[in-house]
């Protein structure tokens, strides 16, 4: 719960951070989505693609993908997401951190 209170991070520390207990390594662009589409692991799994959250704000983000928004057409930003390209699908990854608070804007 403590780590849920953590304060917005630039993307280096996330990045660079190590996982502990209340912590998940987060995909900024979707794995599933991402390896439904064709993109390699390497691009998935890469340094560039991943971040340690807190678990918490984890969750939060997954409900964010999953509830429509006027933003996106009134879609969920996942289904928005289908098919577009990879910058497209980080630019609103880093977004998706932003809104819970846990990338500084």
């Amino acid at each position: 719960m403590q780590s849920y209170s953590d304060p917005p991070r630039s993307l280096d520390e996330l990045q660079s951070a190590t996982p502990g207990p209340g912590y998940d390594i987060h995909h900024i662009v979707e794995q599933g989505q991402a390896e439904d589409e064709g993109y390699p692991r390497e691009a998935i799994d890469s340094l560039d693609n991943l971040v340690v959250i807190p678990r918490m704000k984890h969750w939060e983000i997954n409900q964010w993908y999953q509830t429509r928004s006027p933003e996106f057409g009134w879609q969920t930003p996942r289904d928005y997401l289908e098919g577009r390209n990879w910058a497209v699908k980080r630019s609103v990854g880093l977004e998706a951190l932003k809104i819970v608070g846990v990338l500084k804007p």
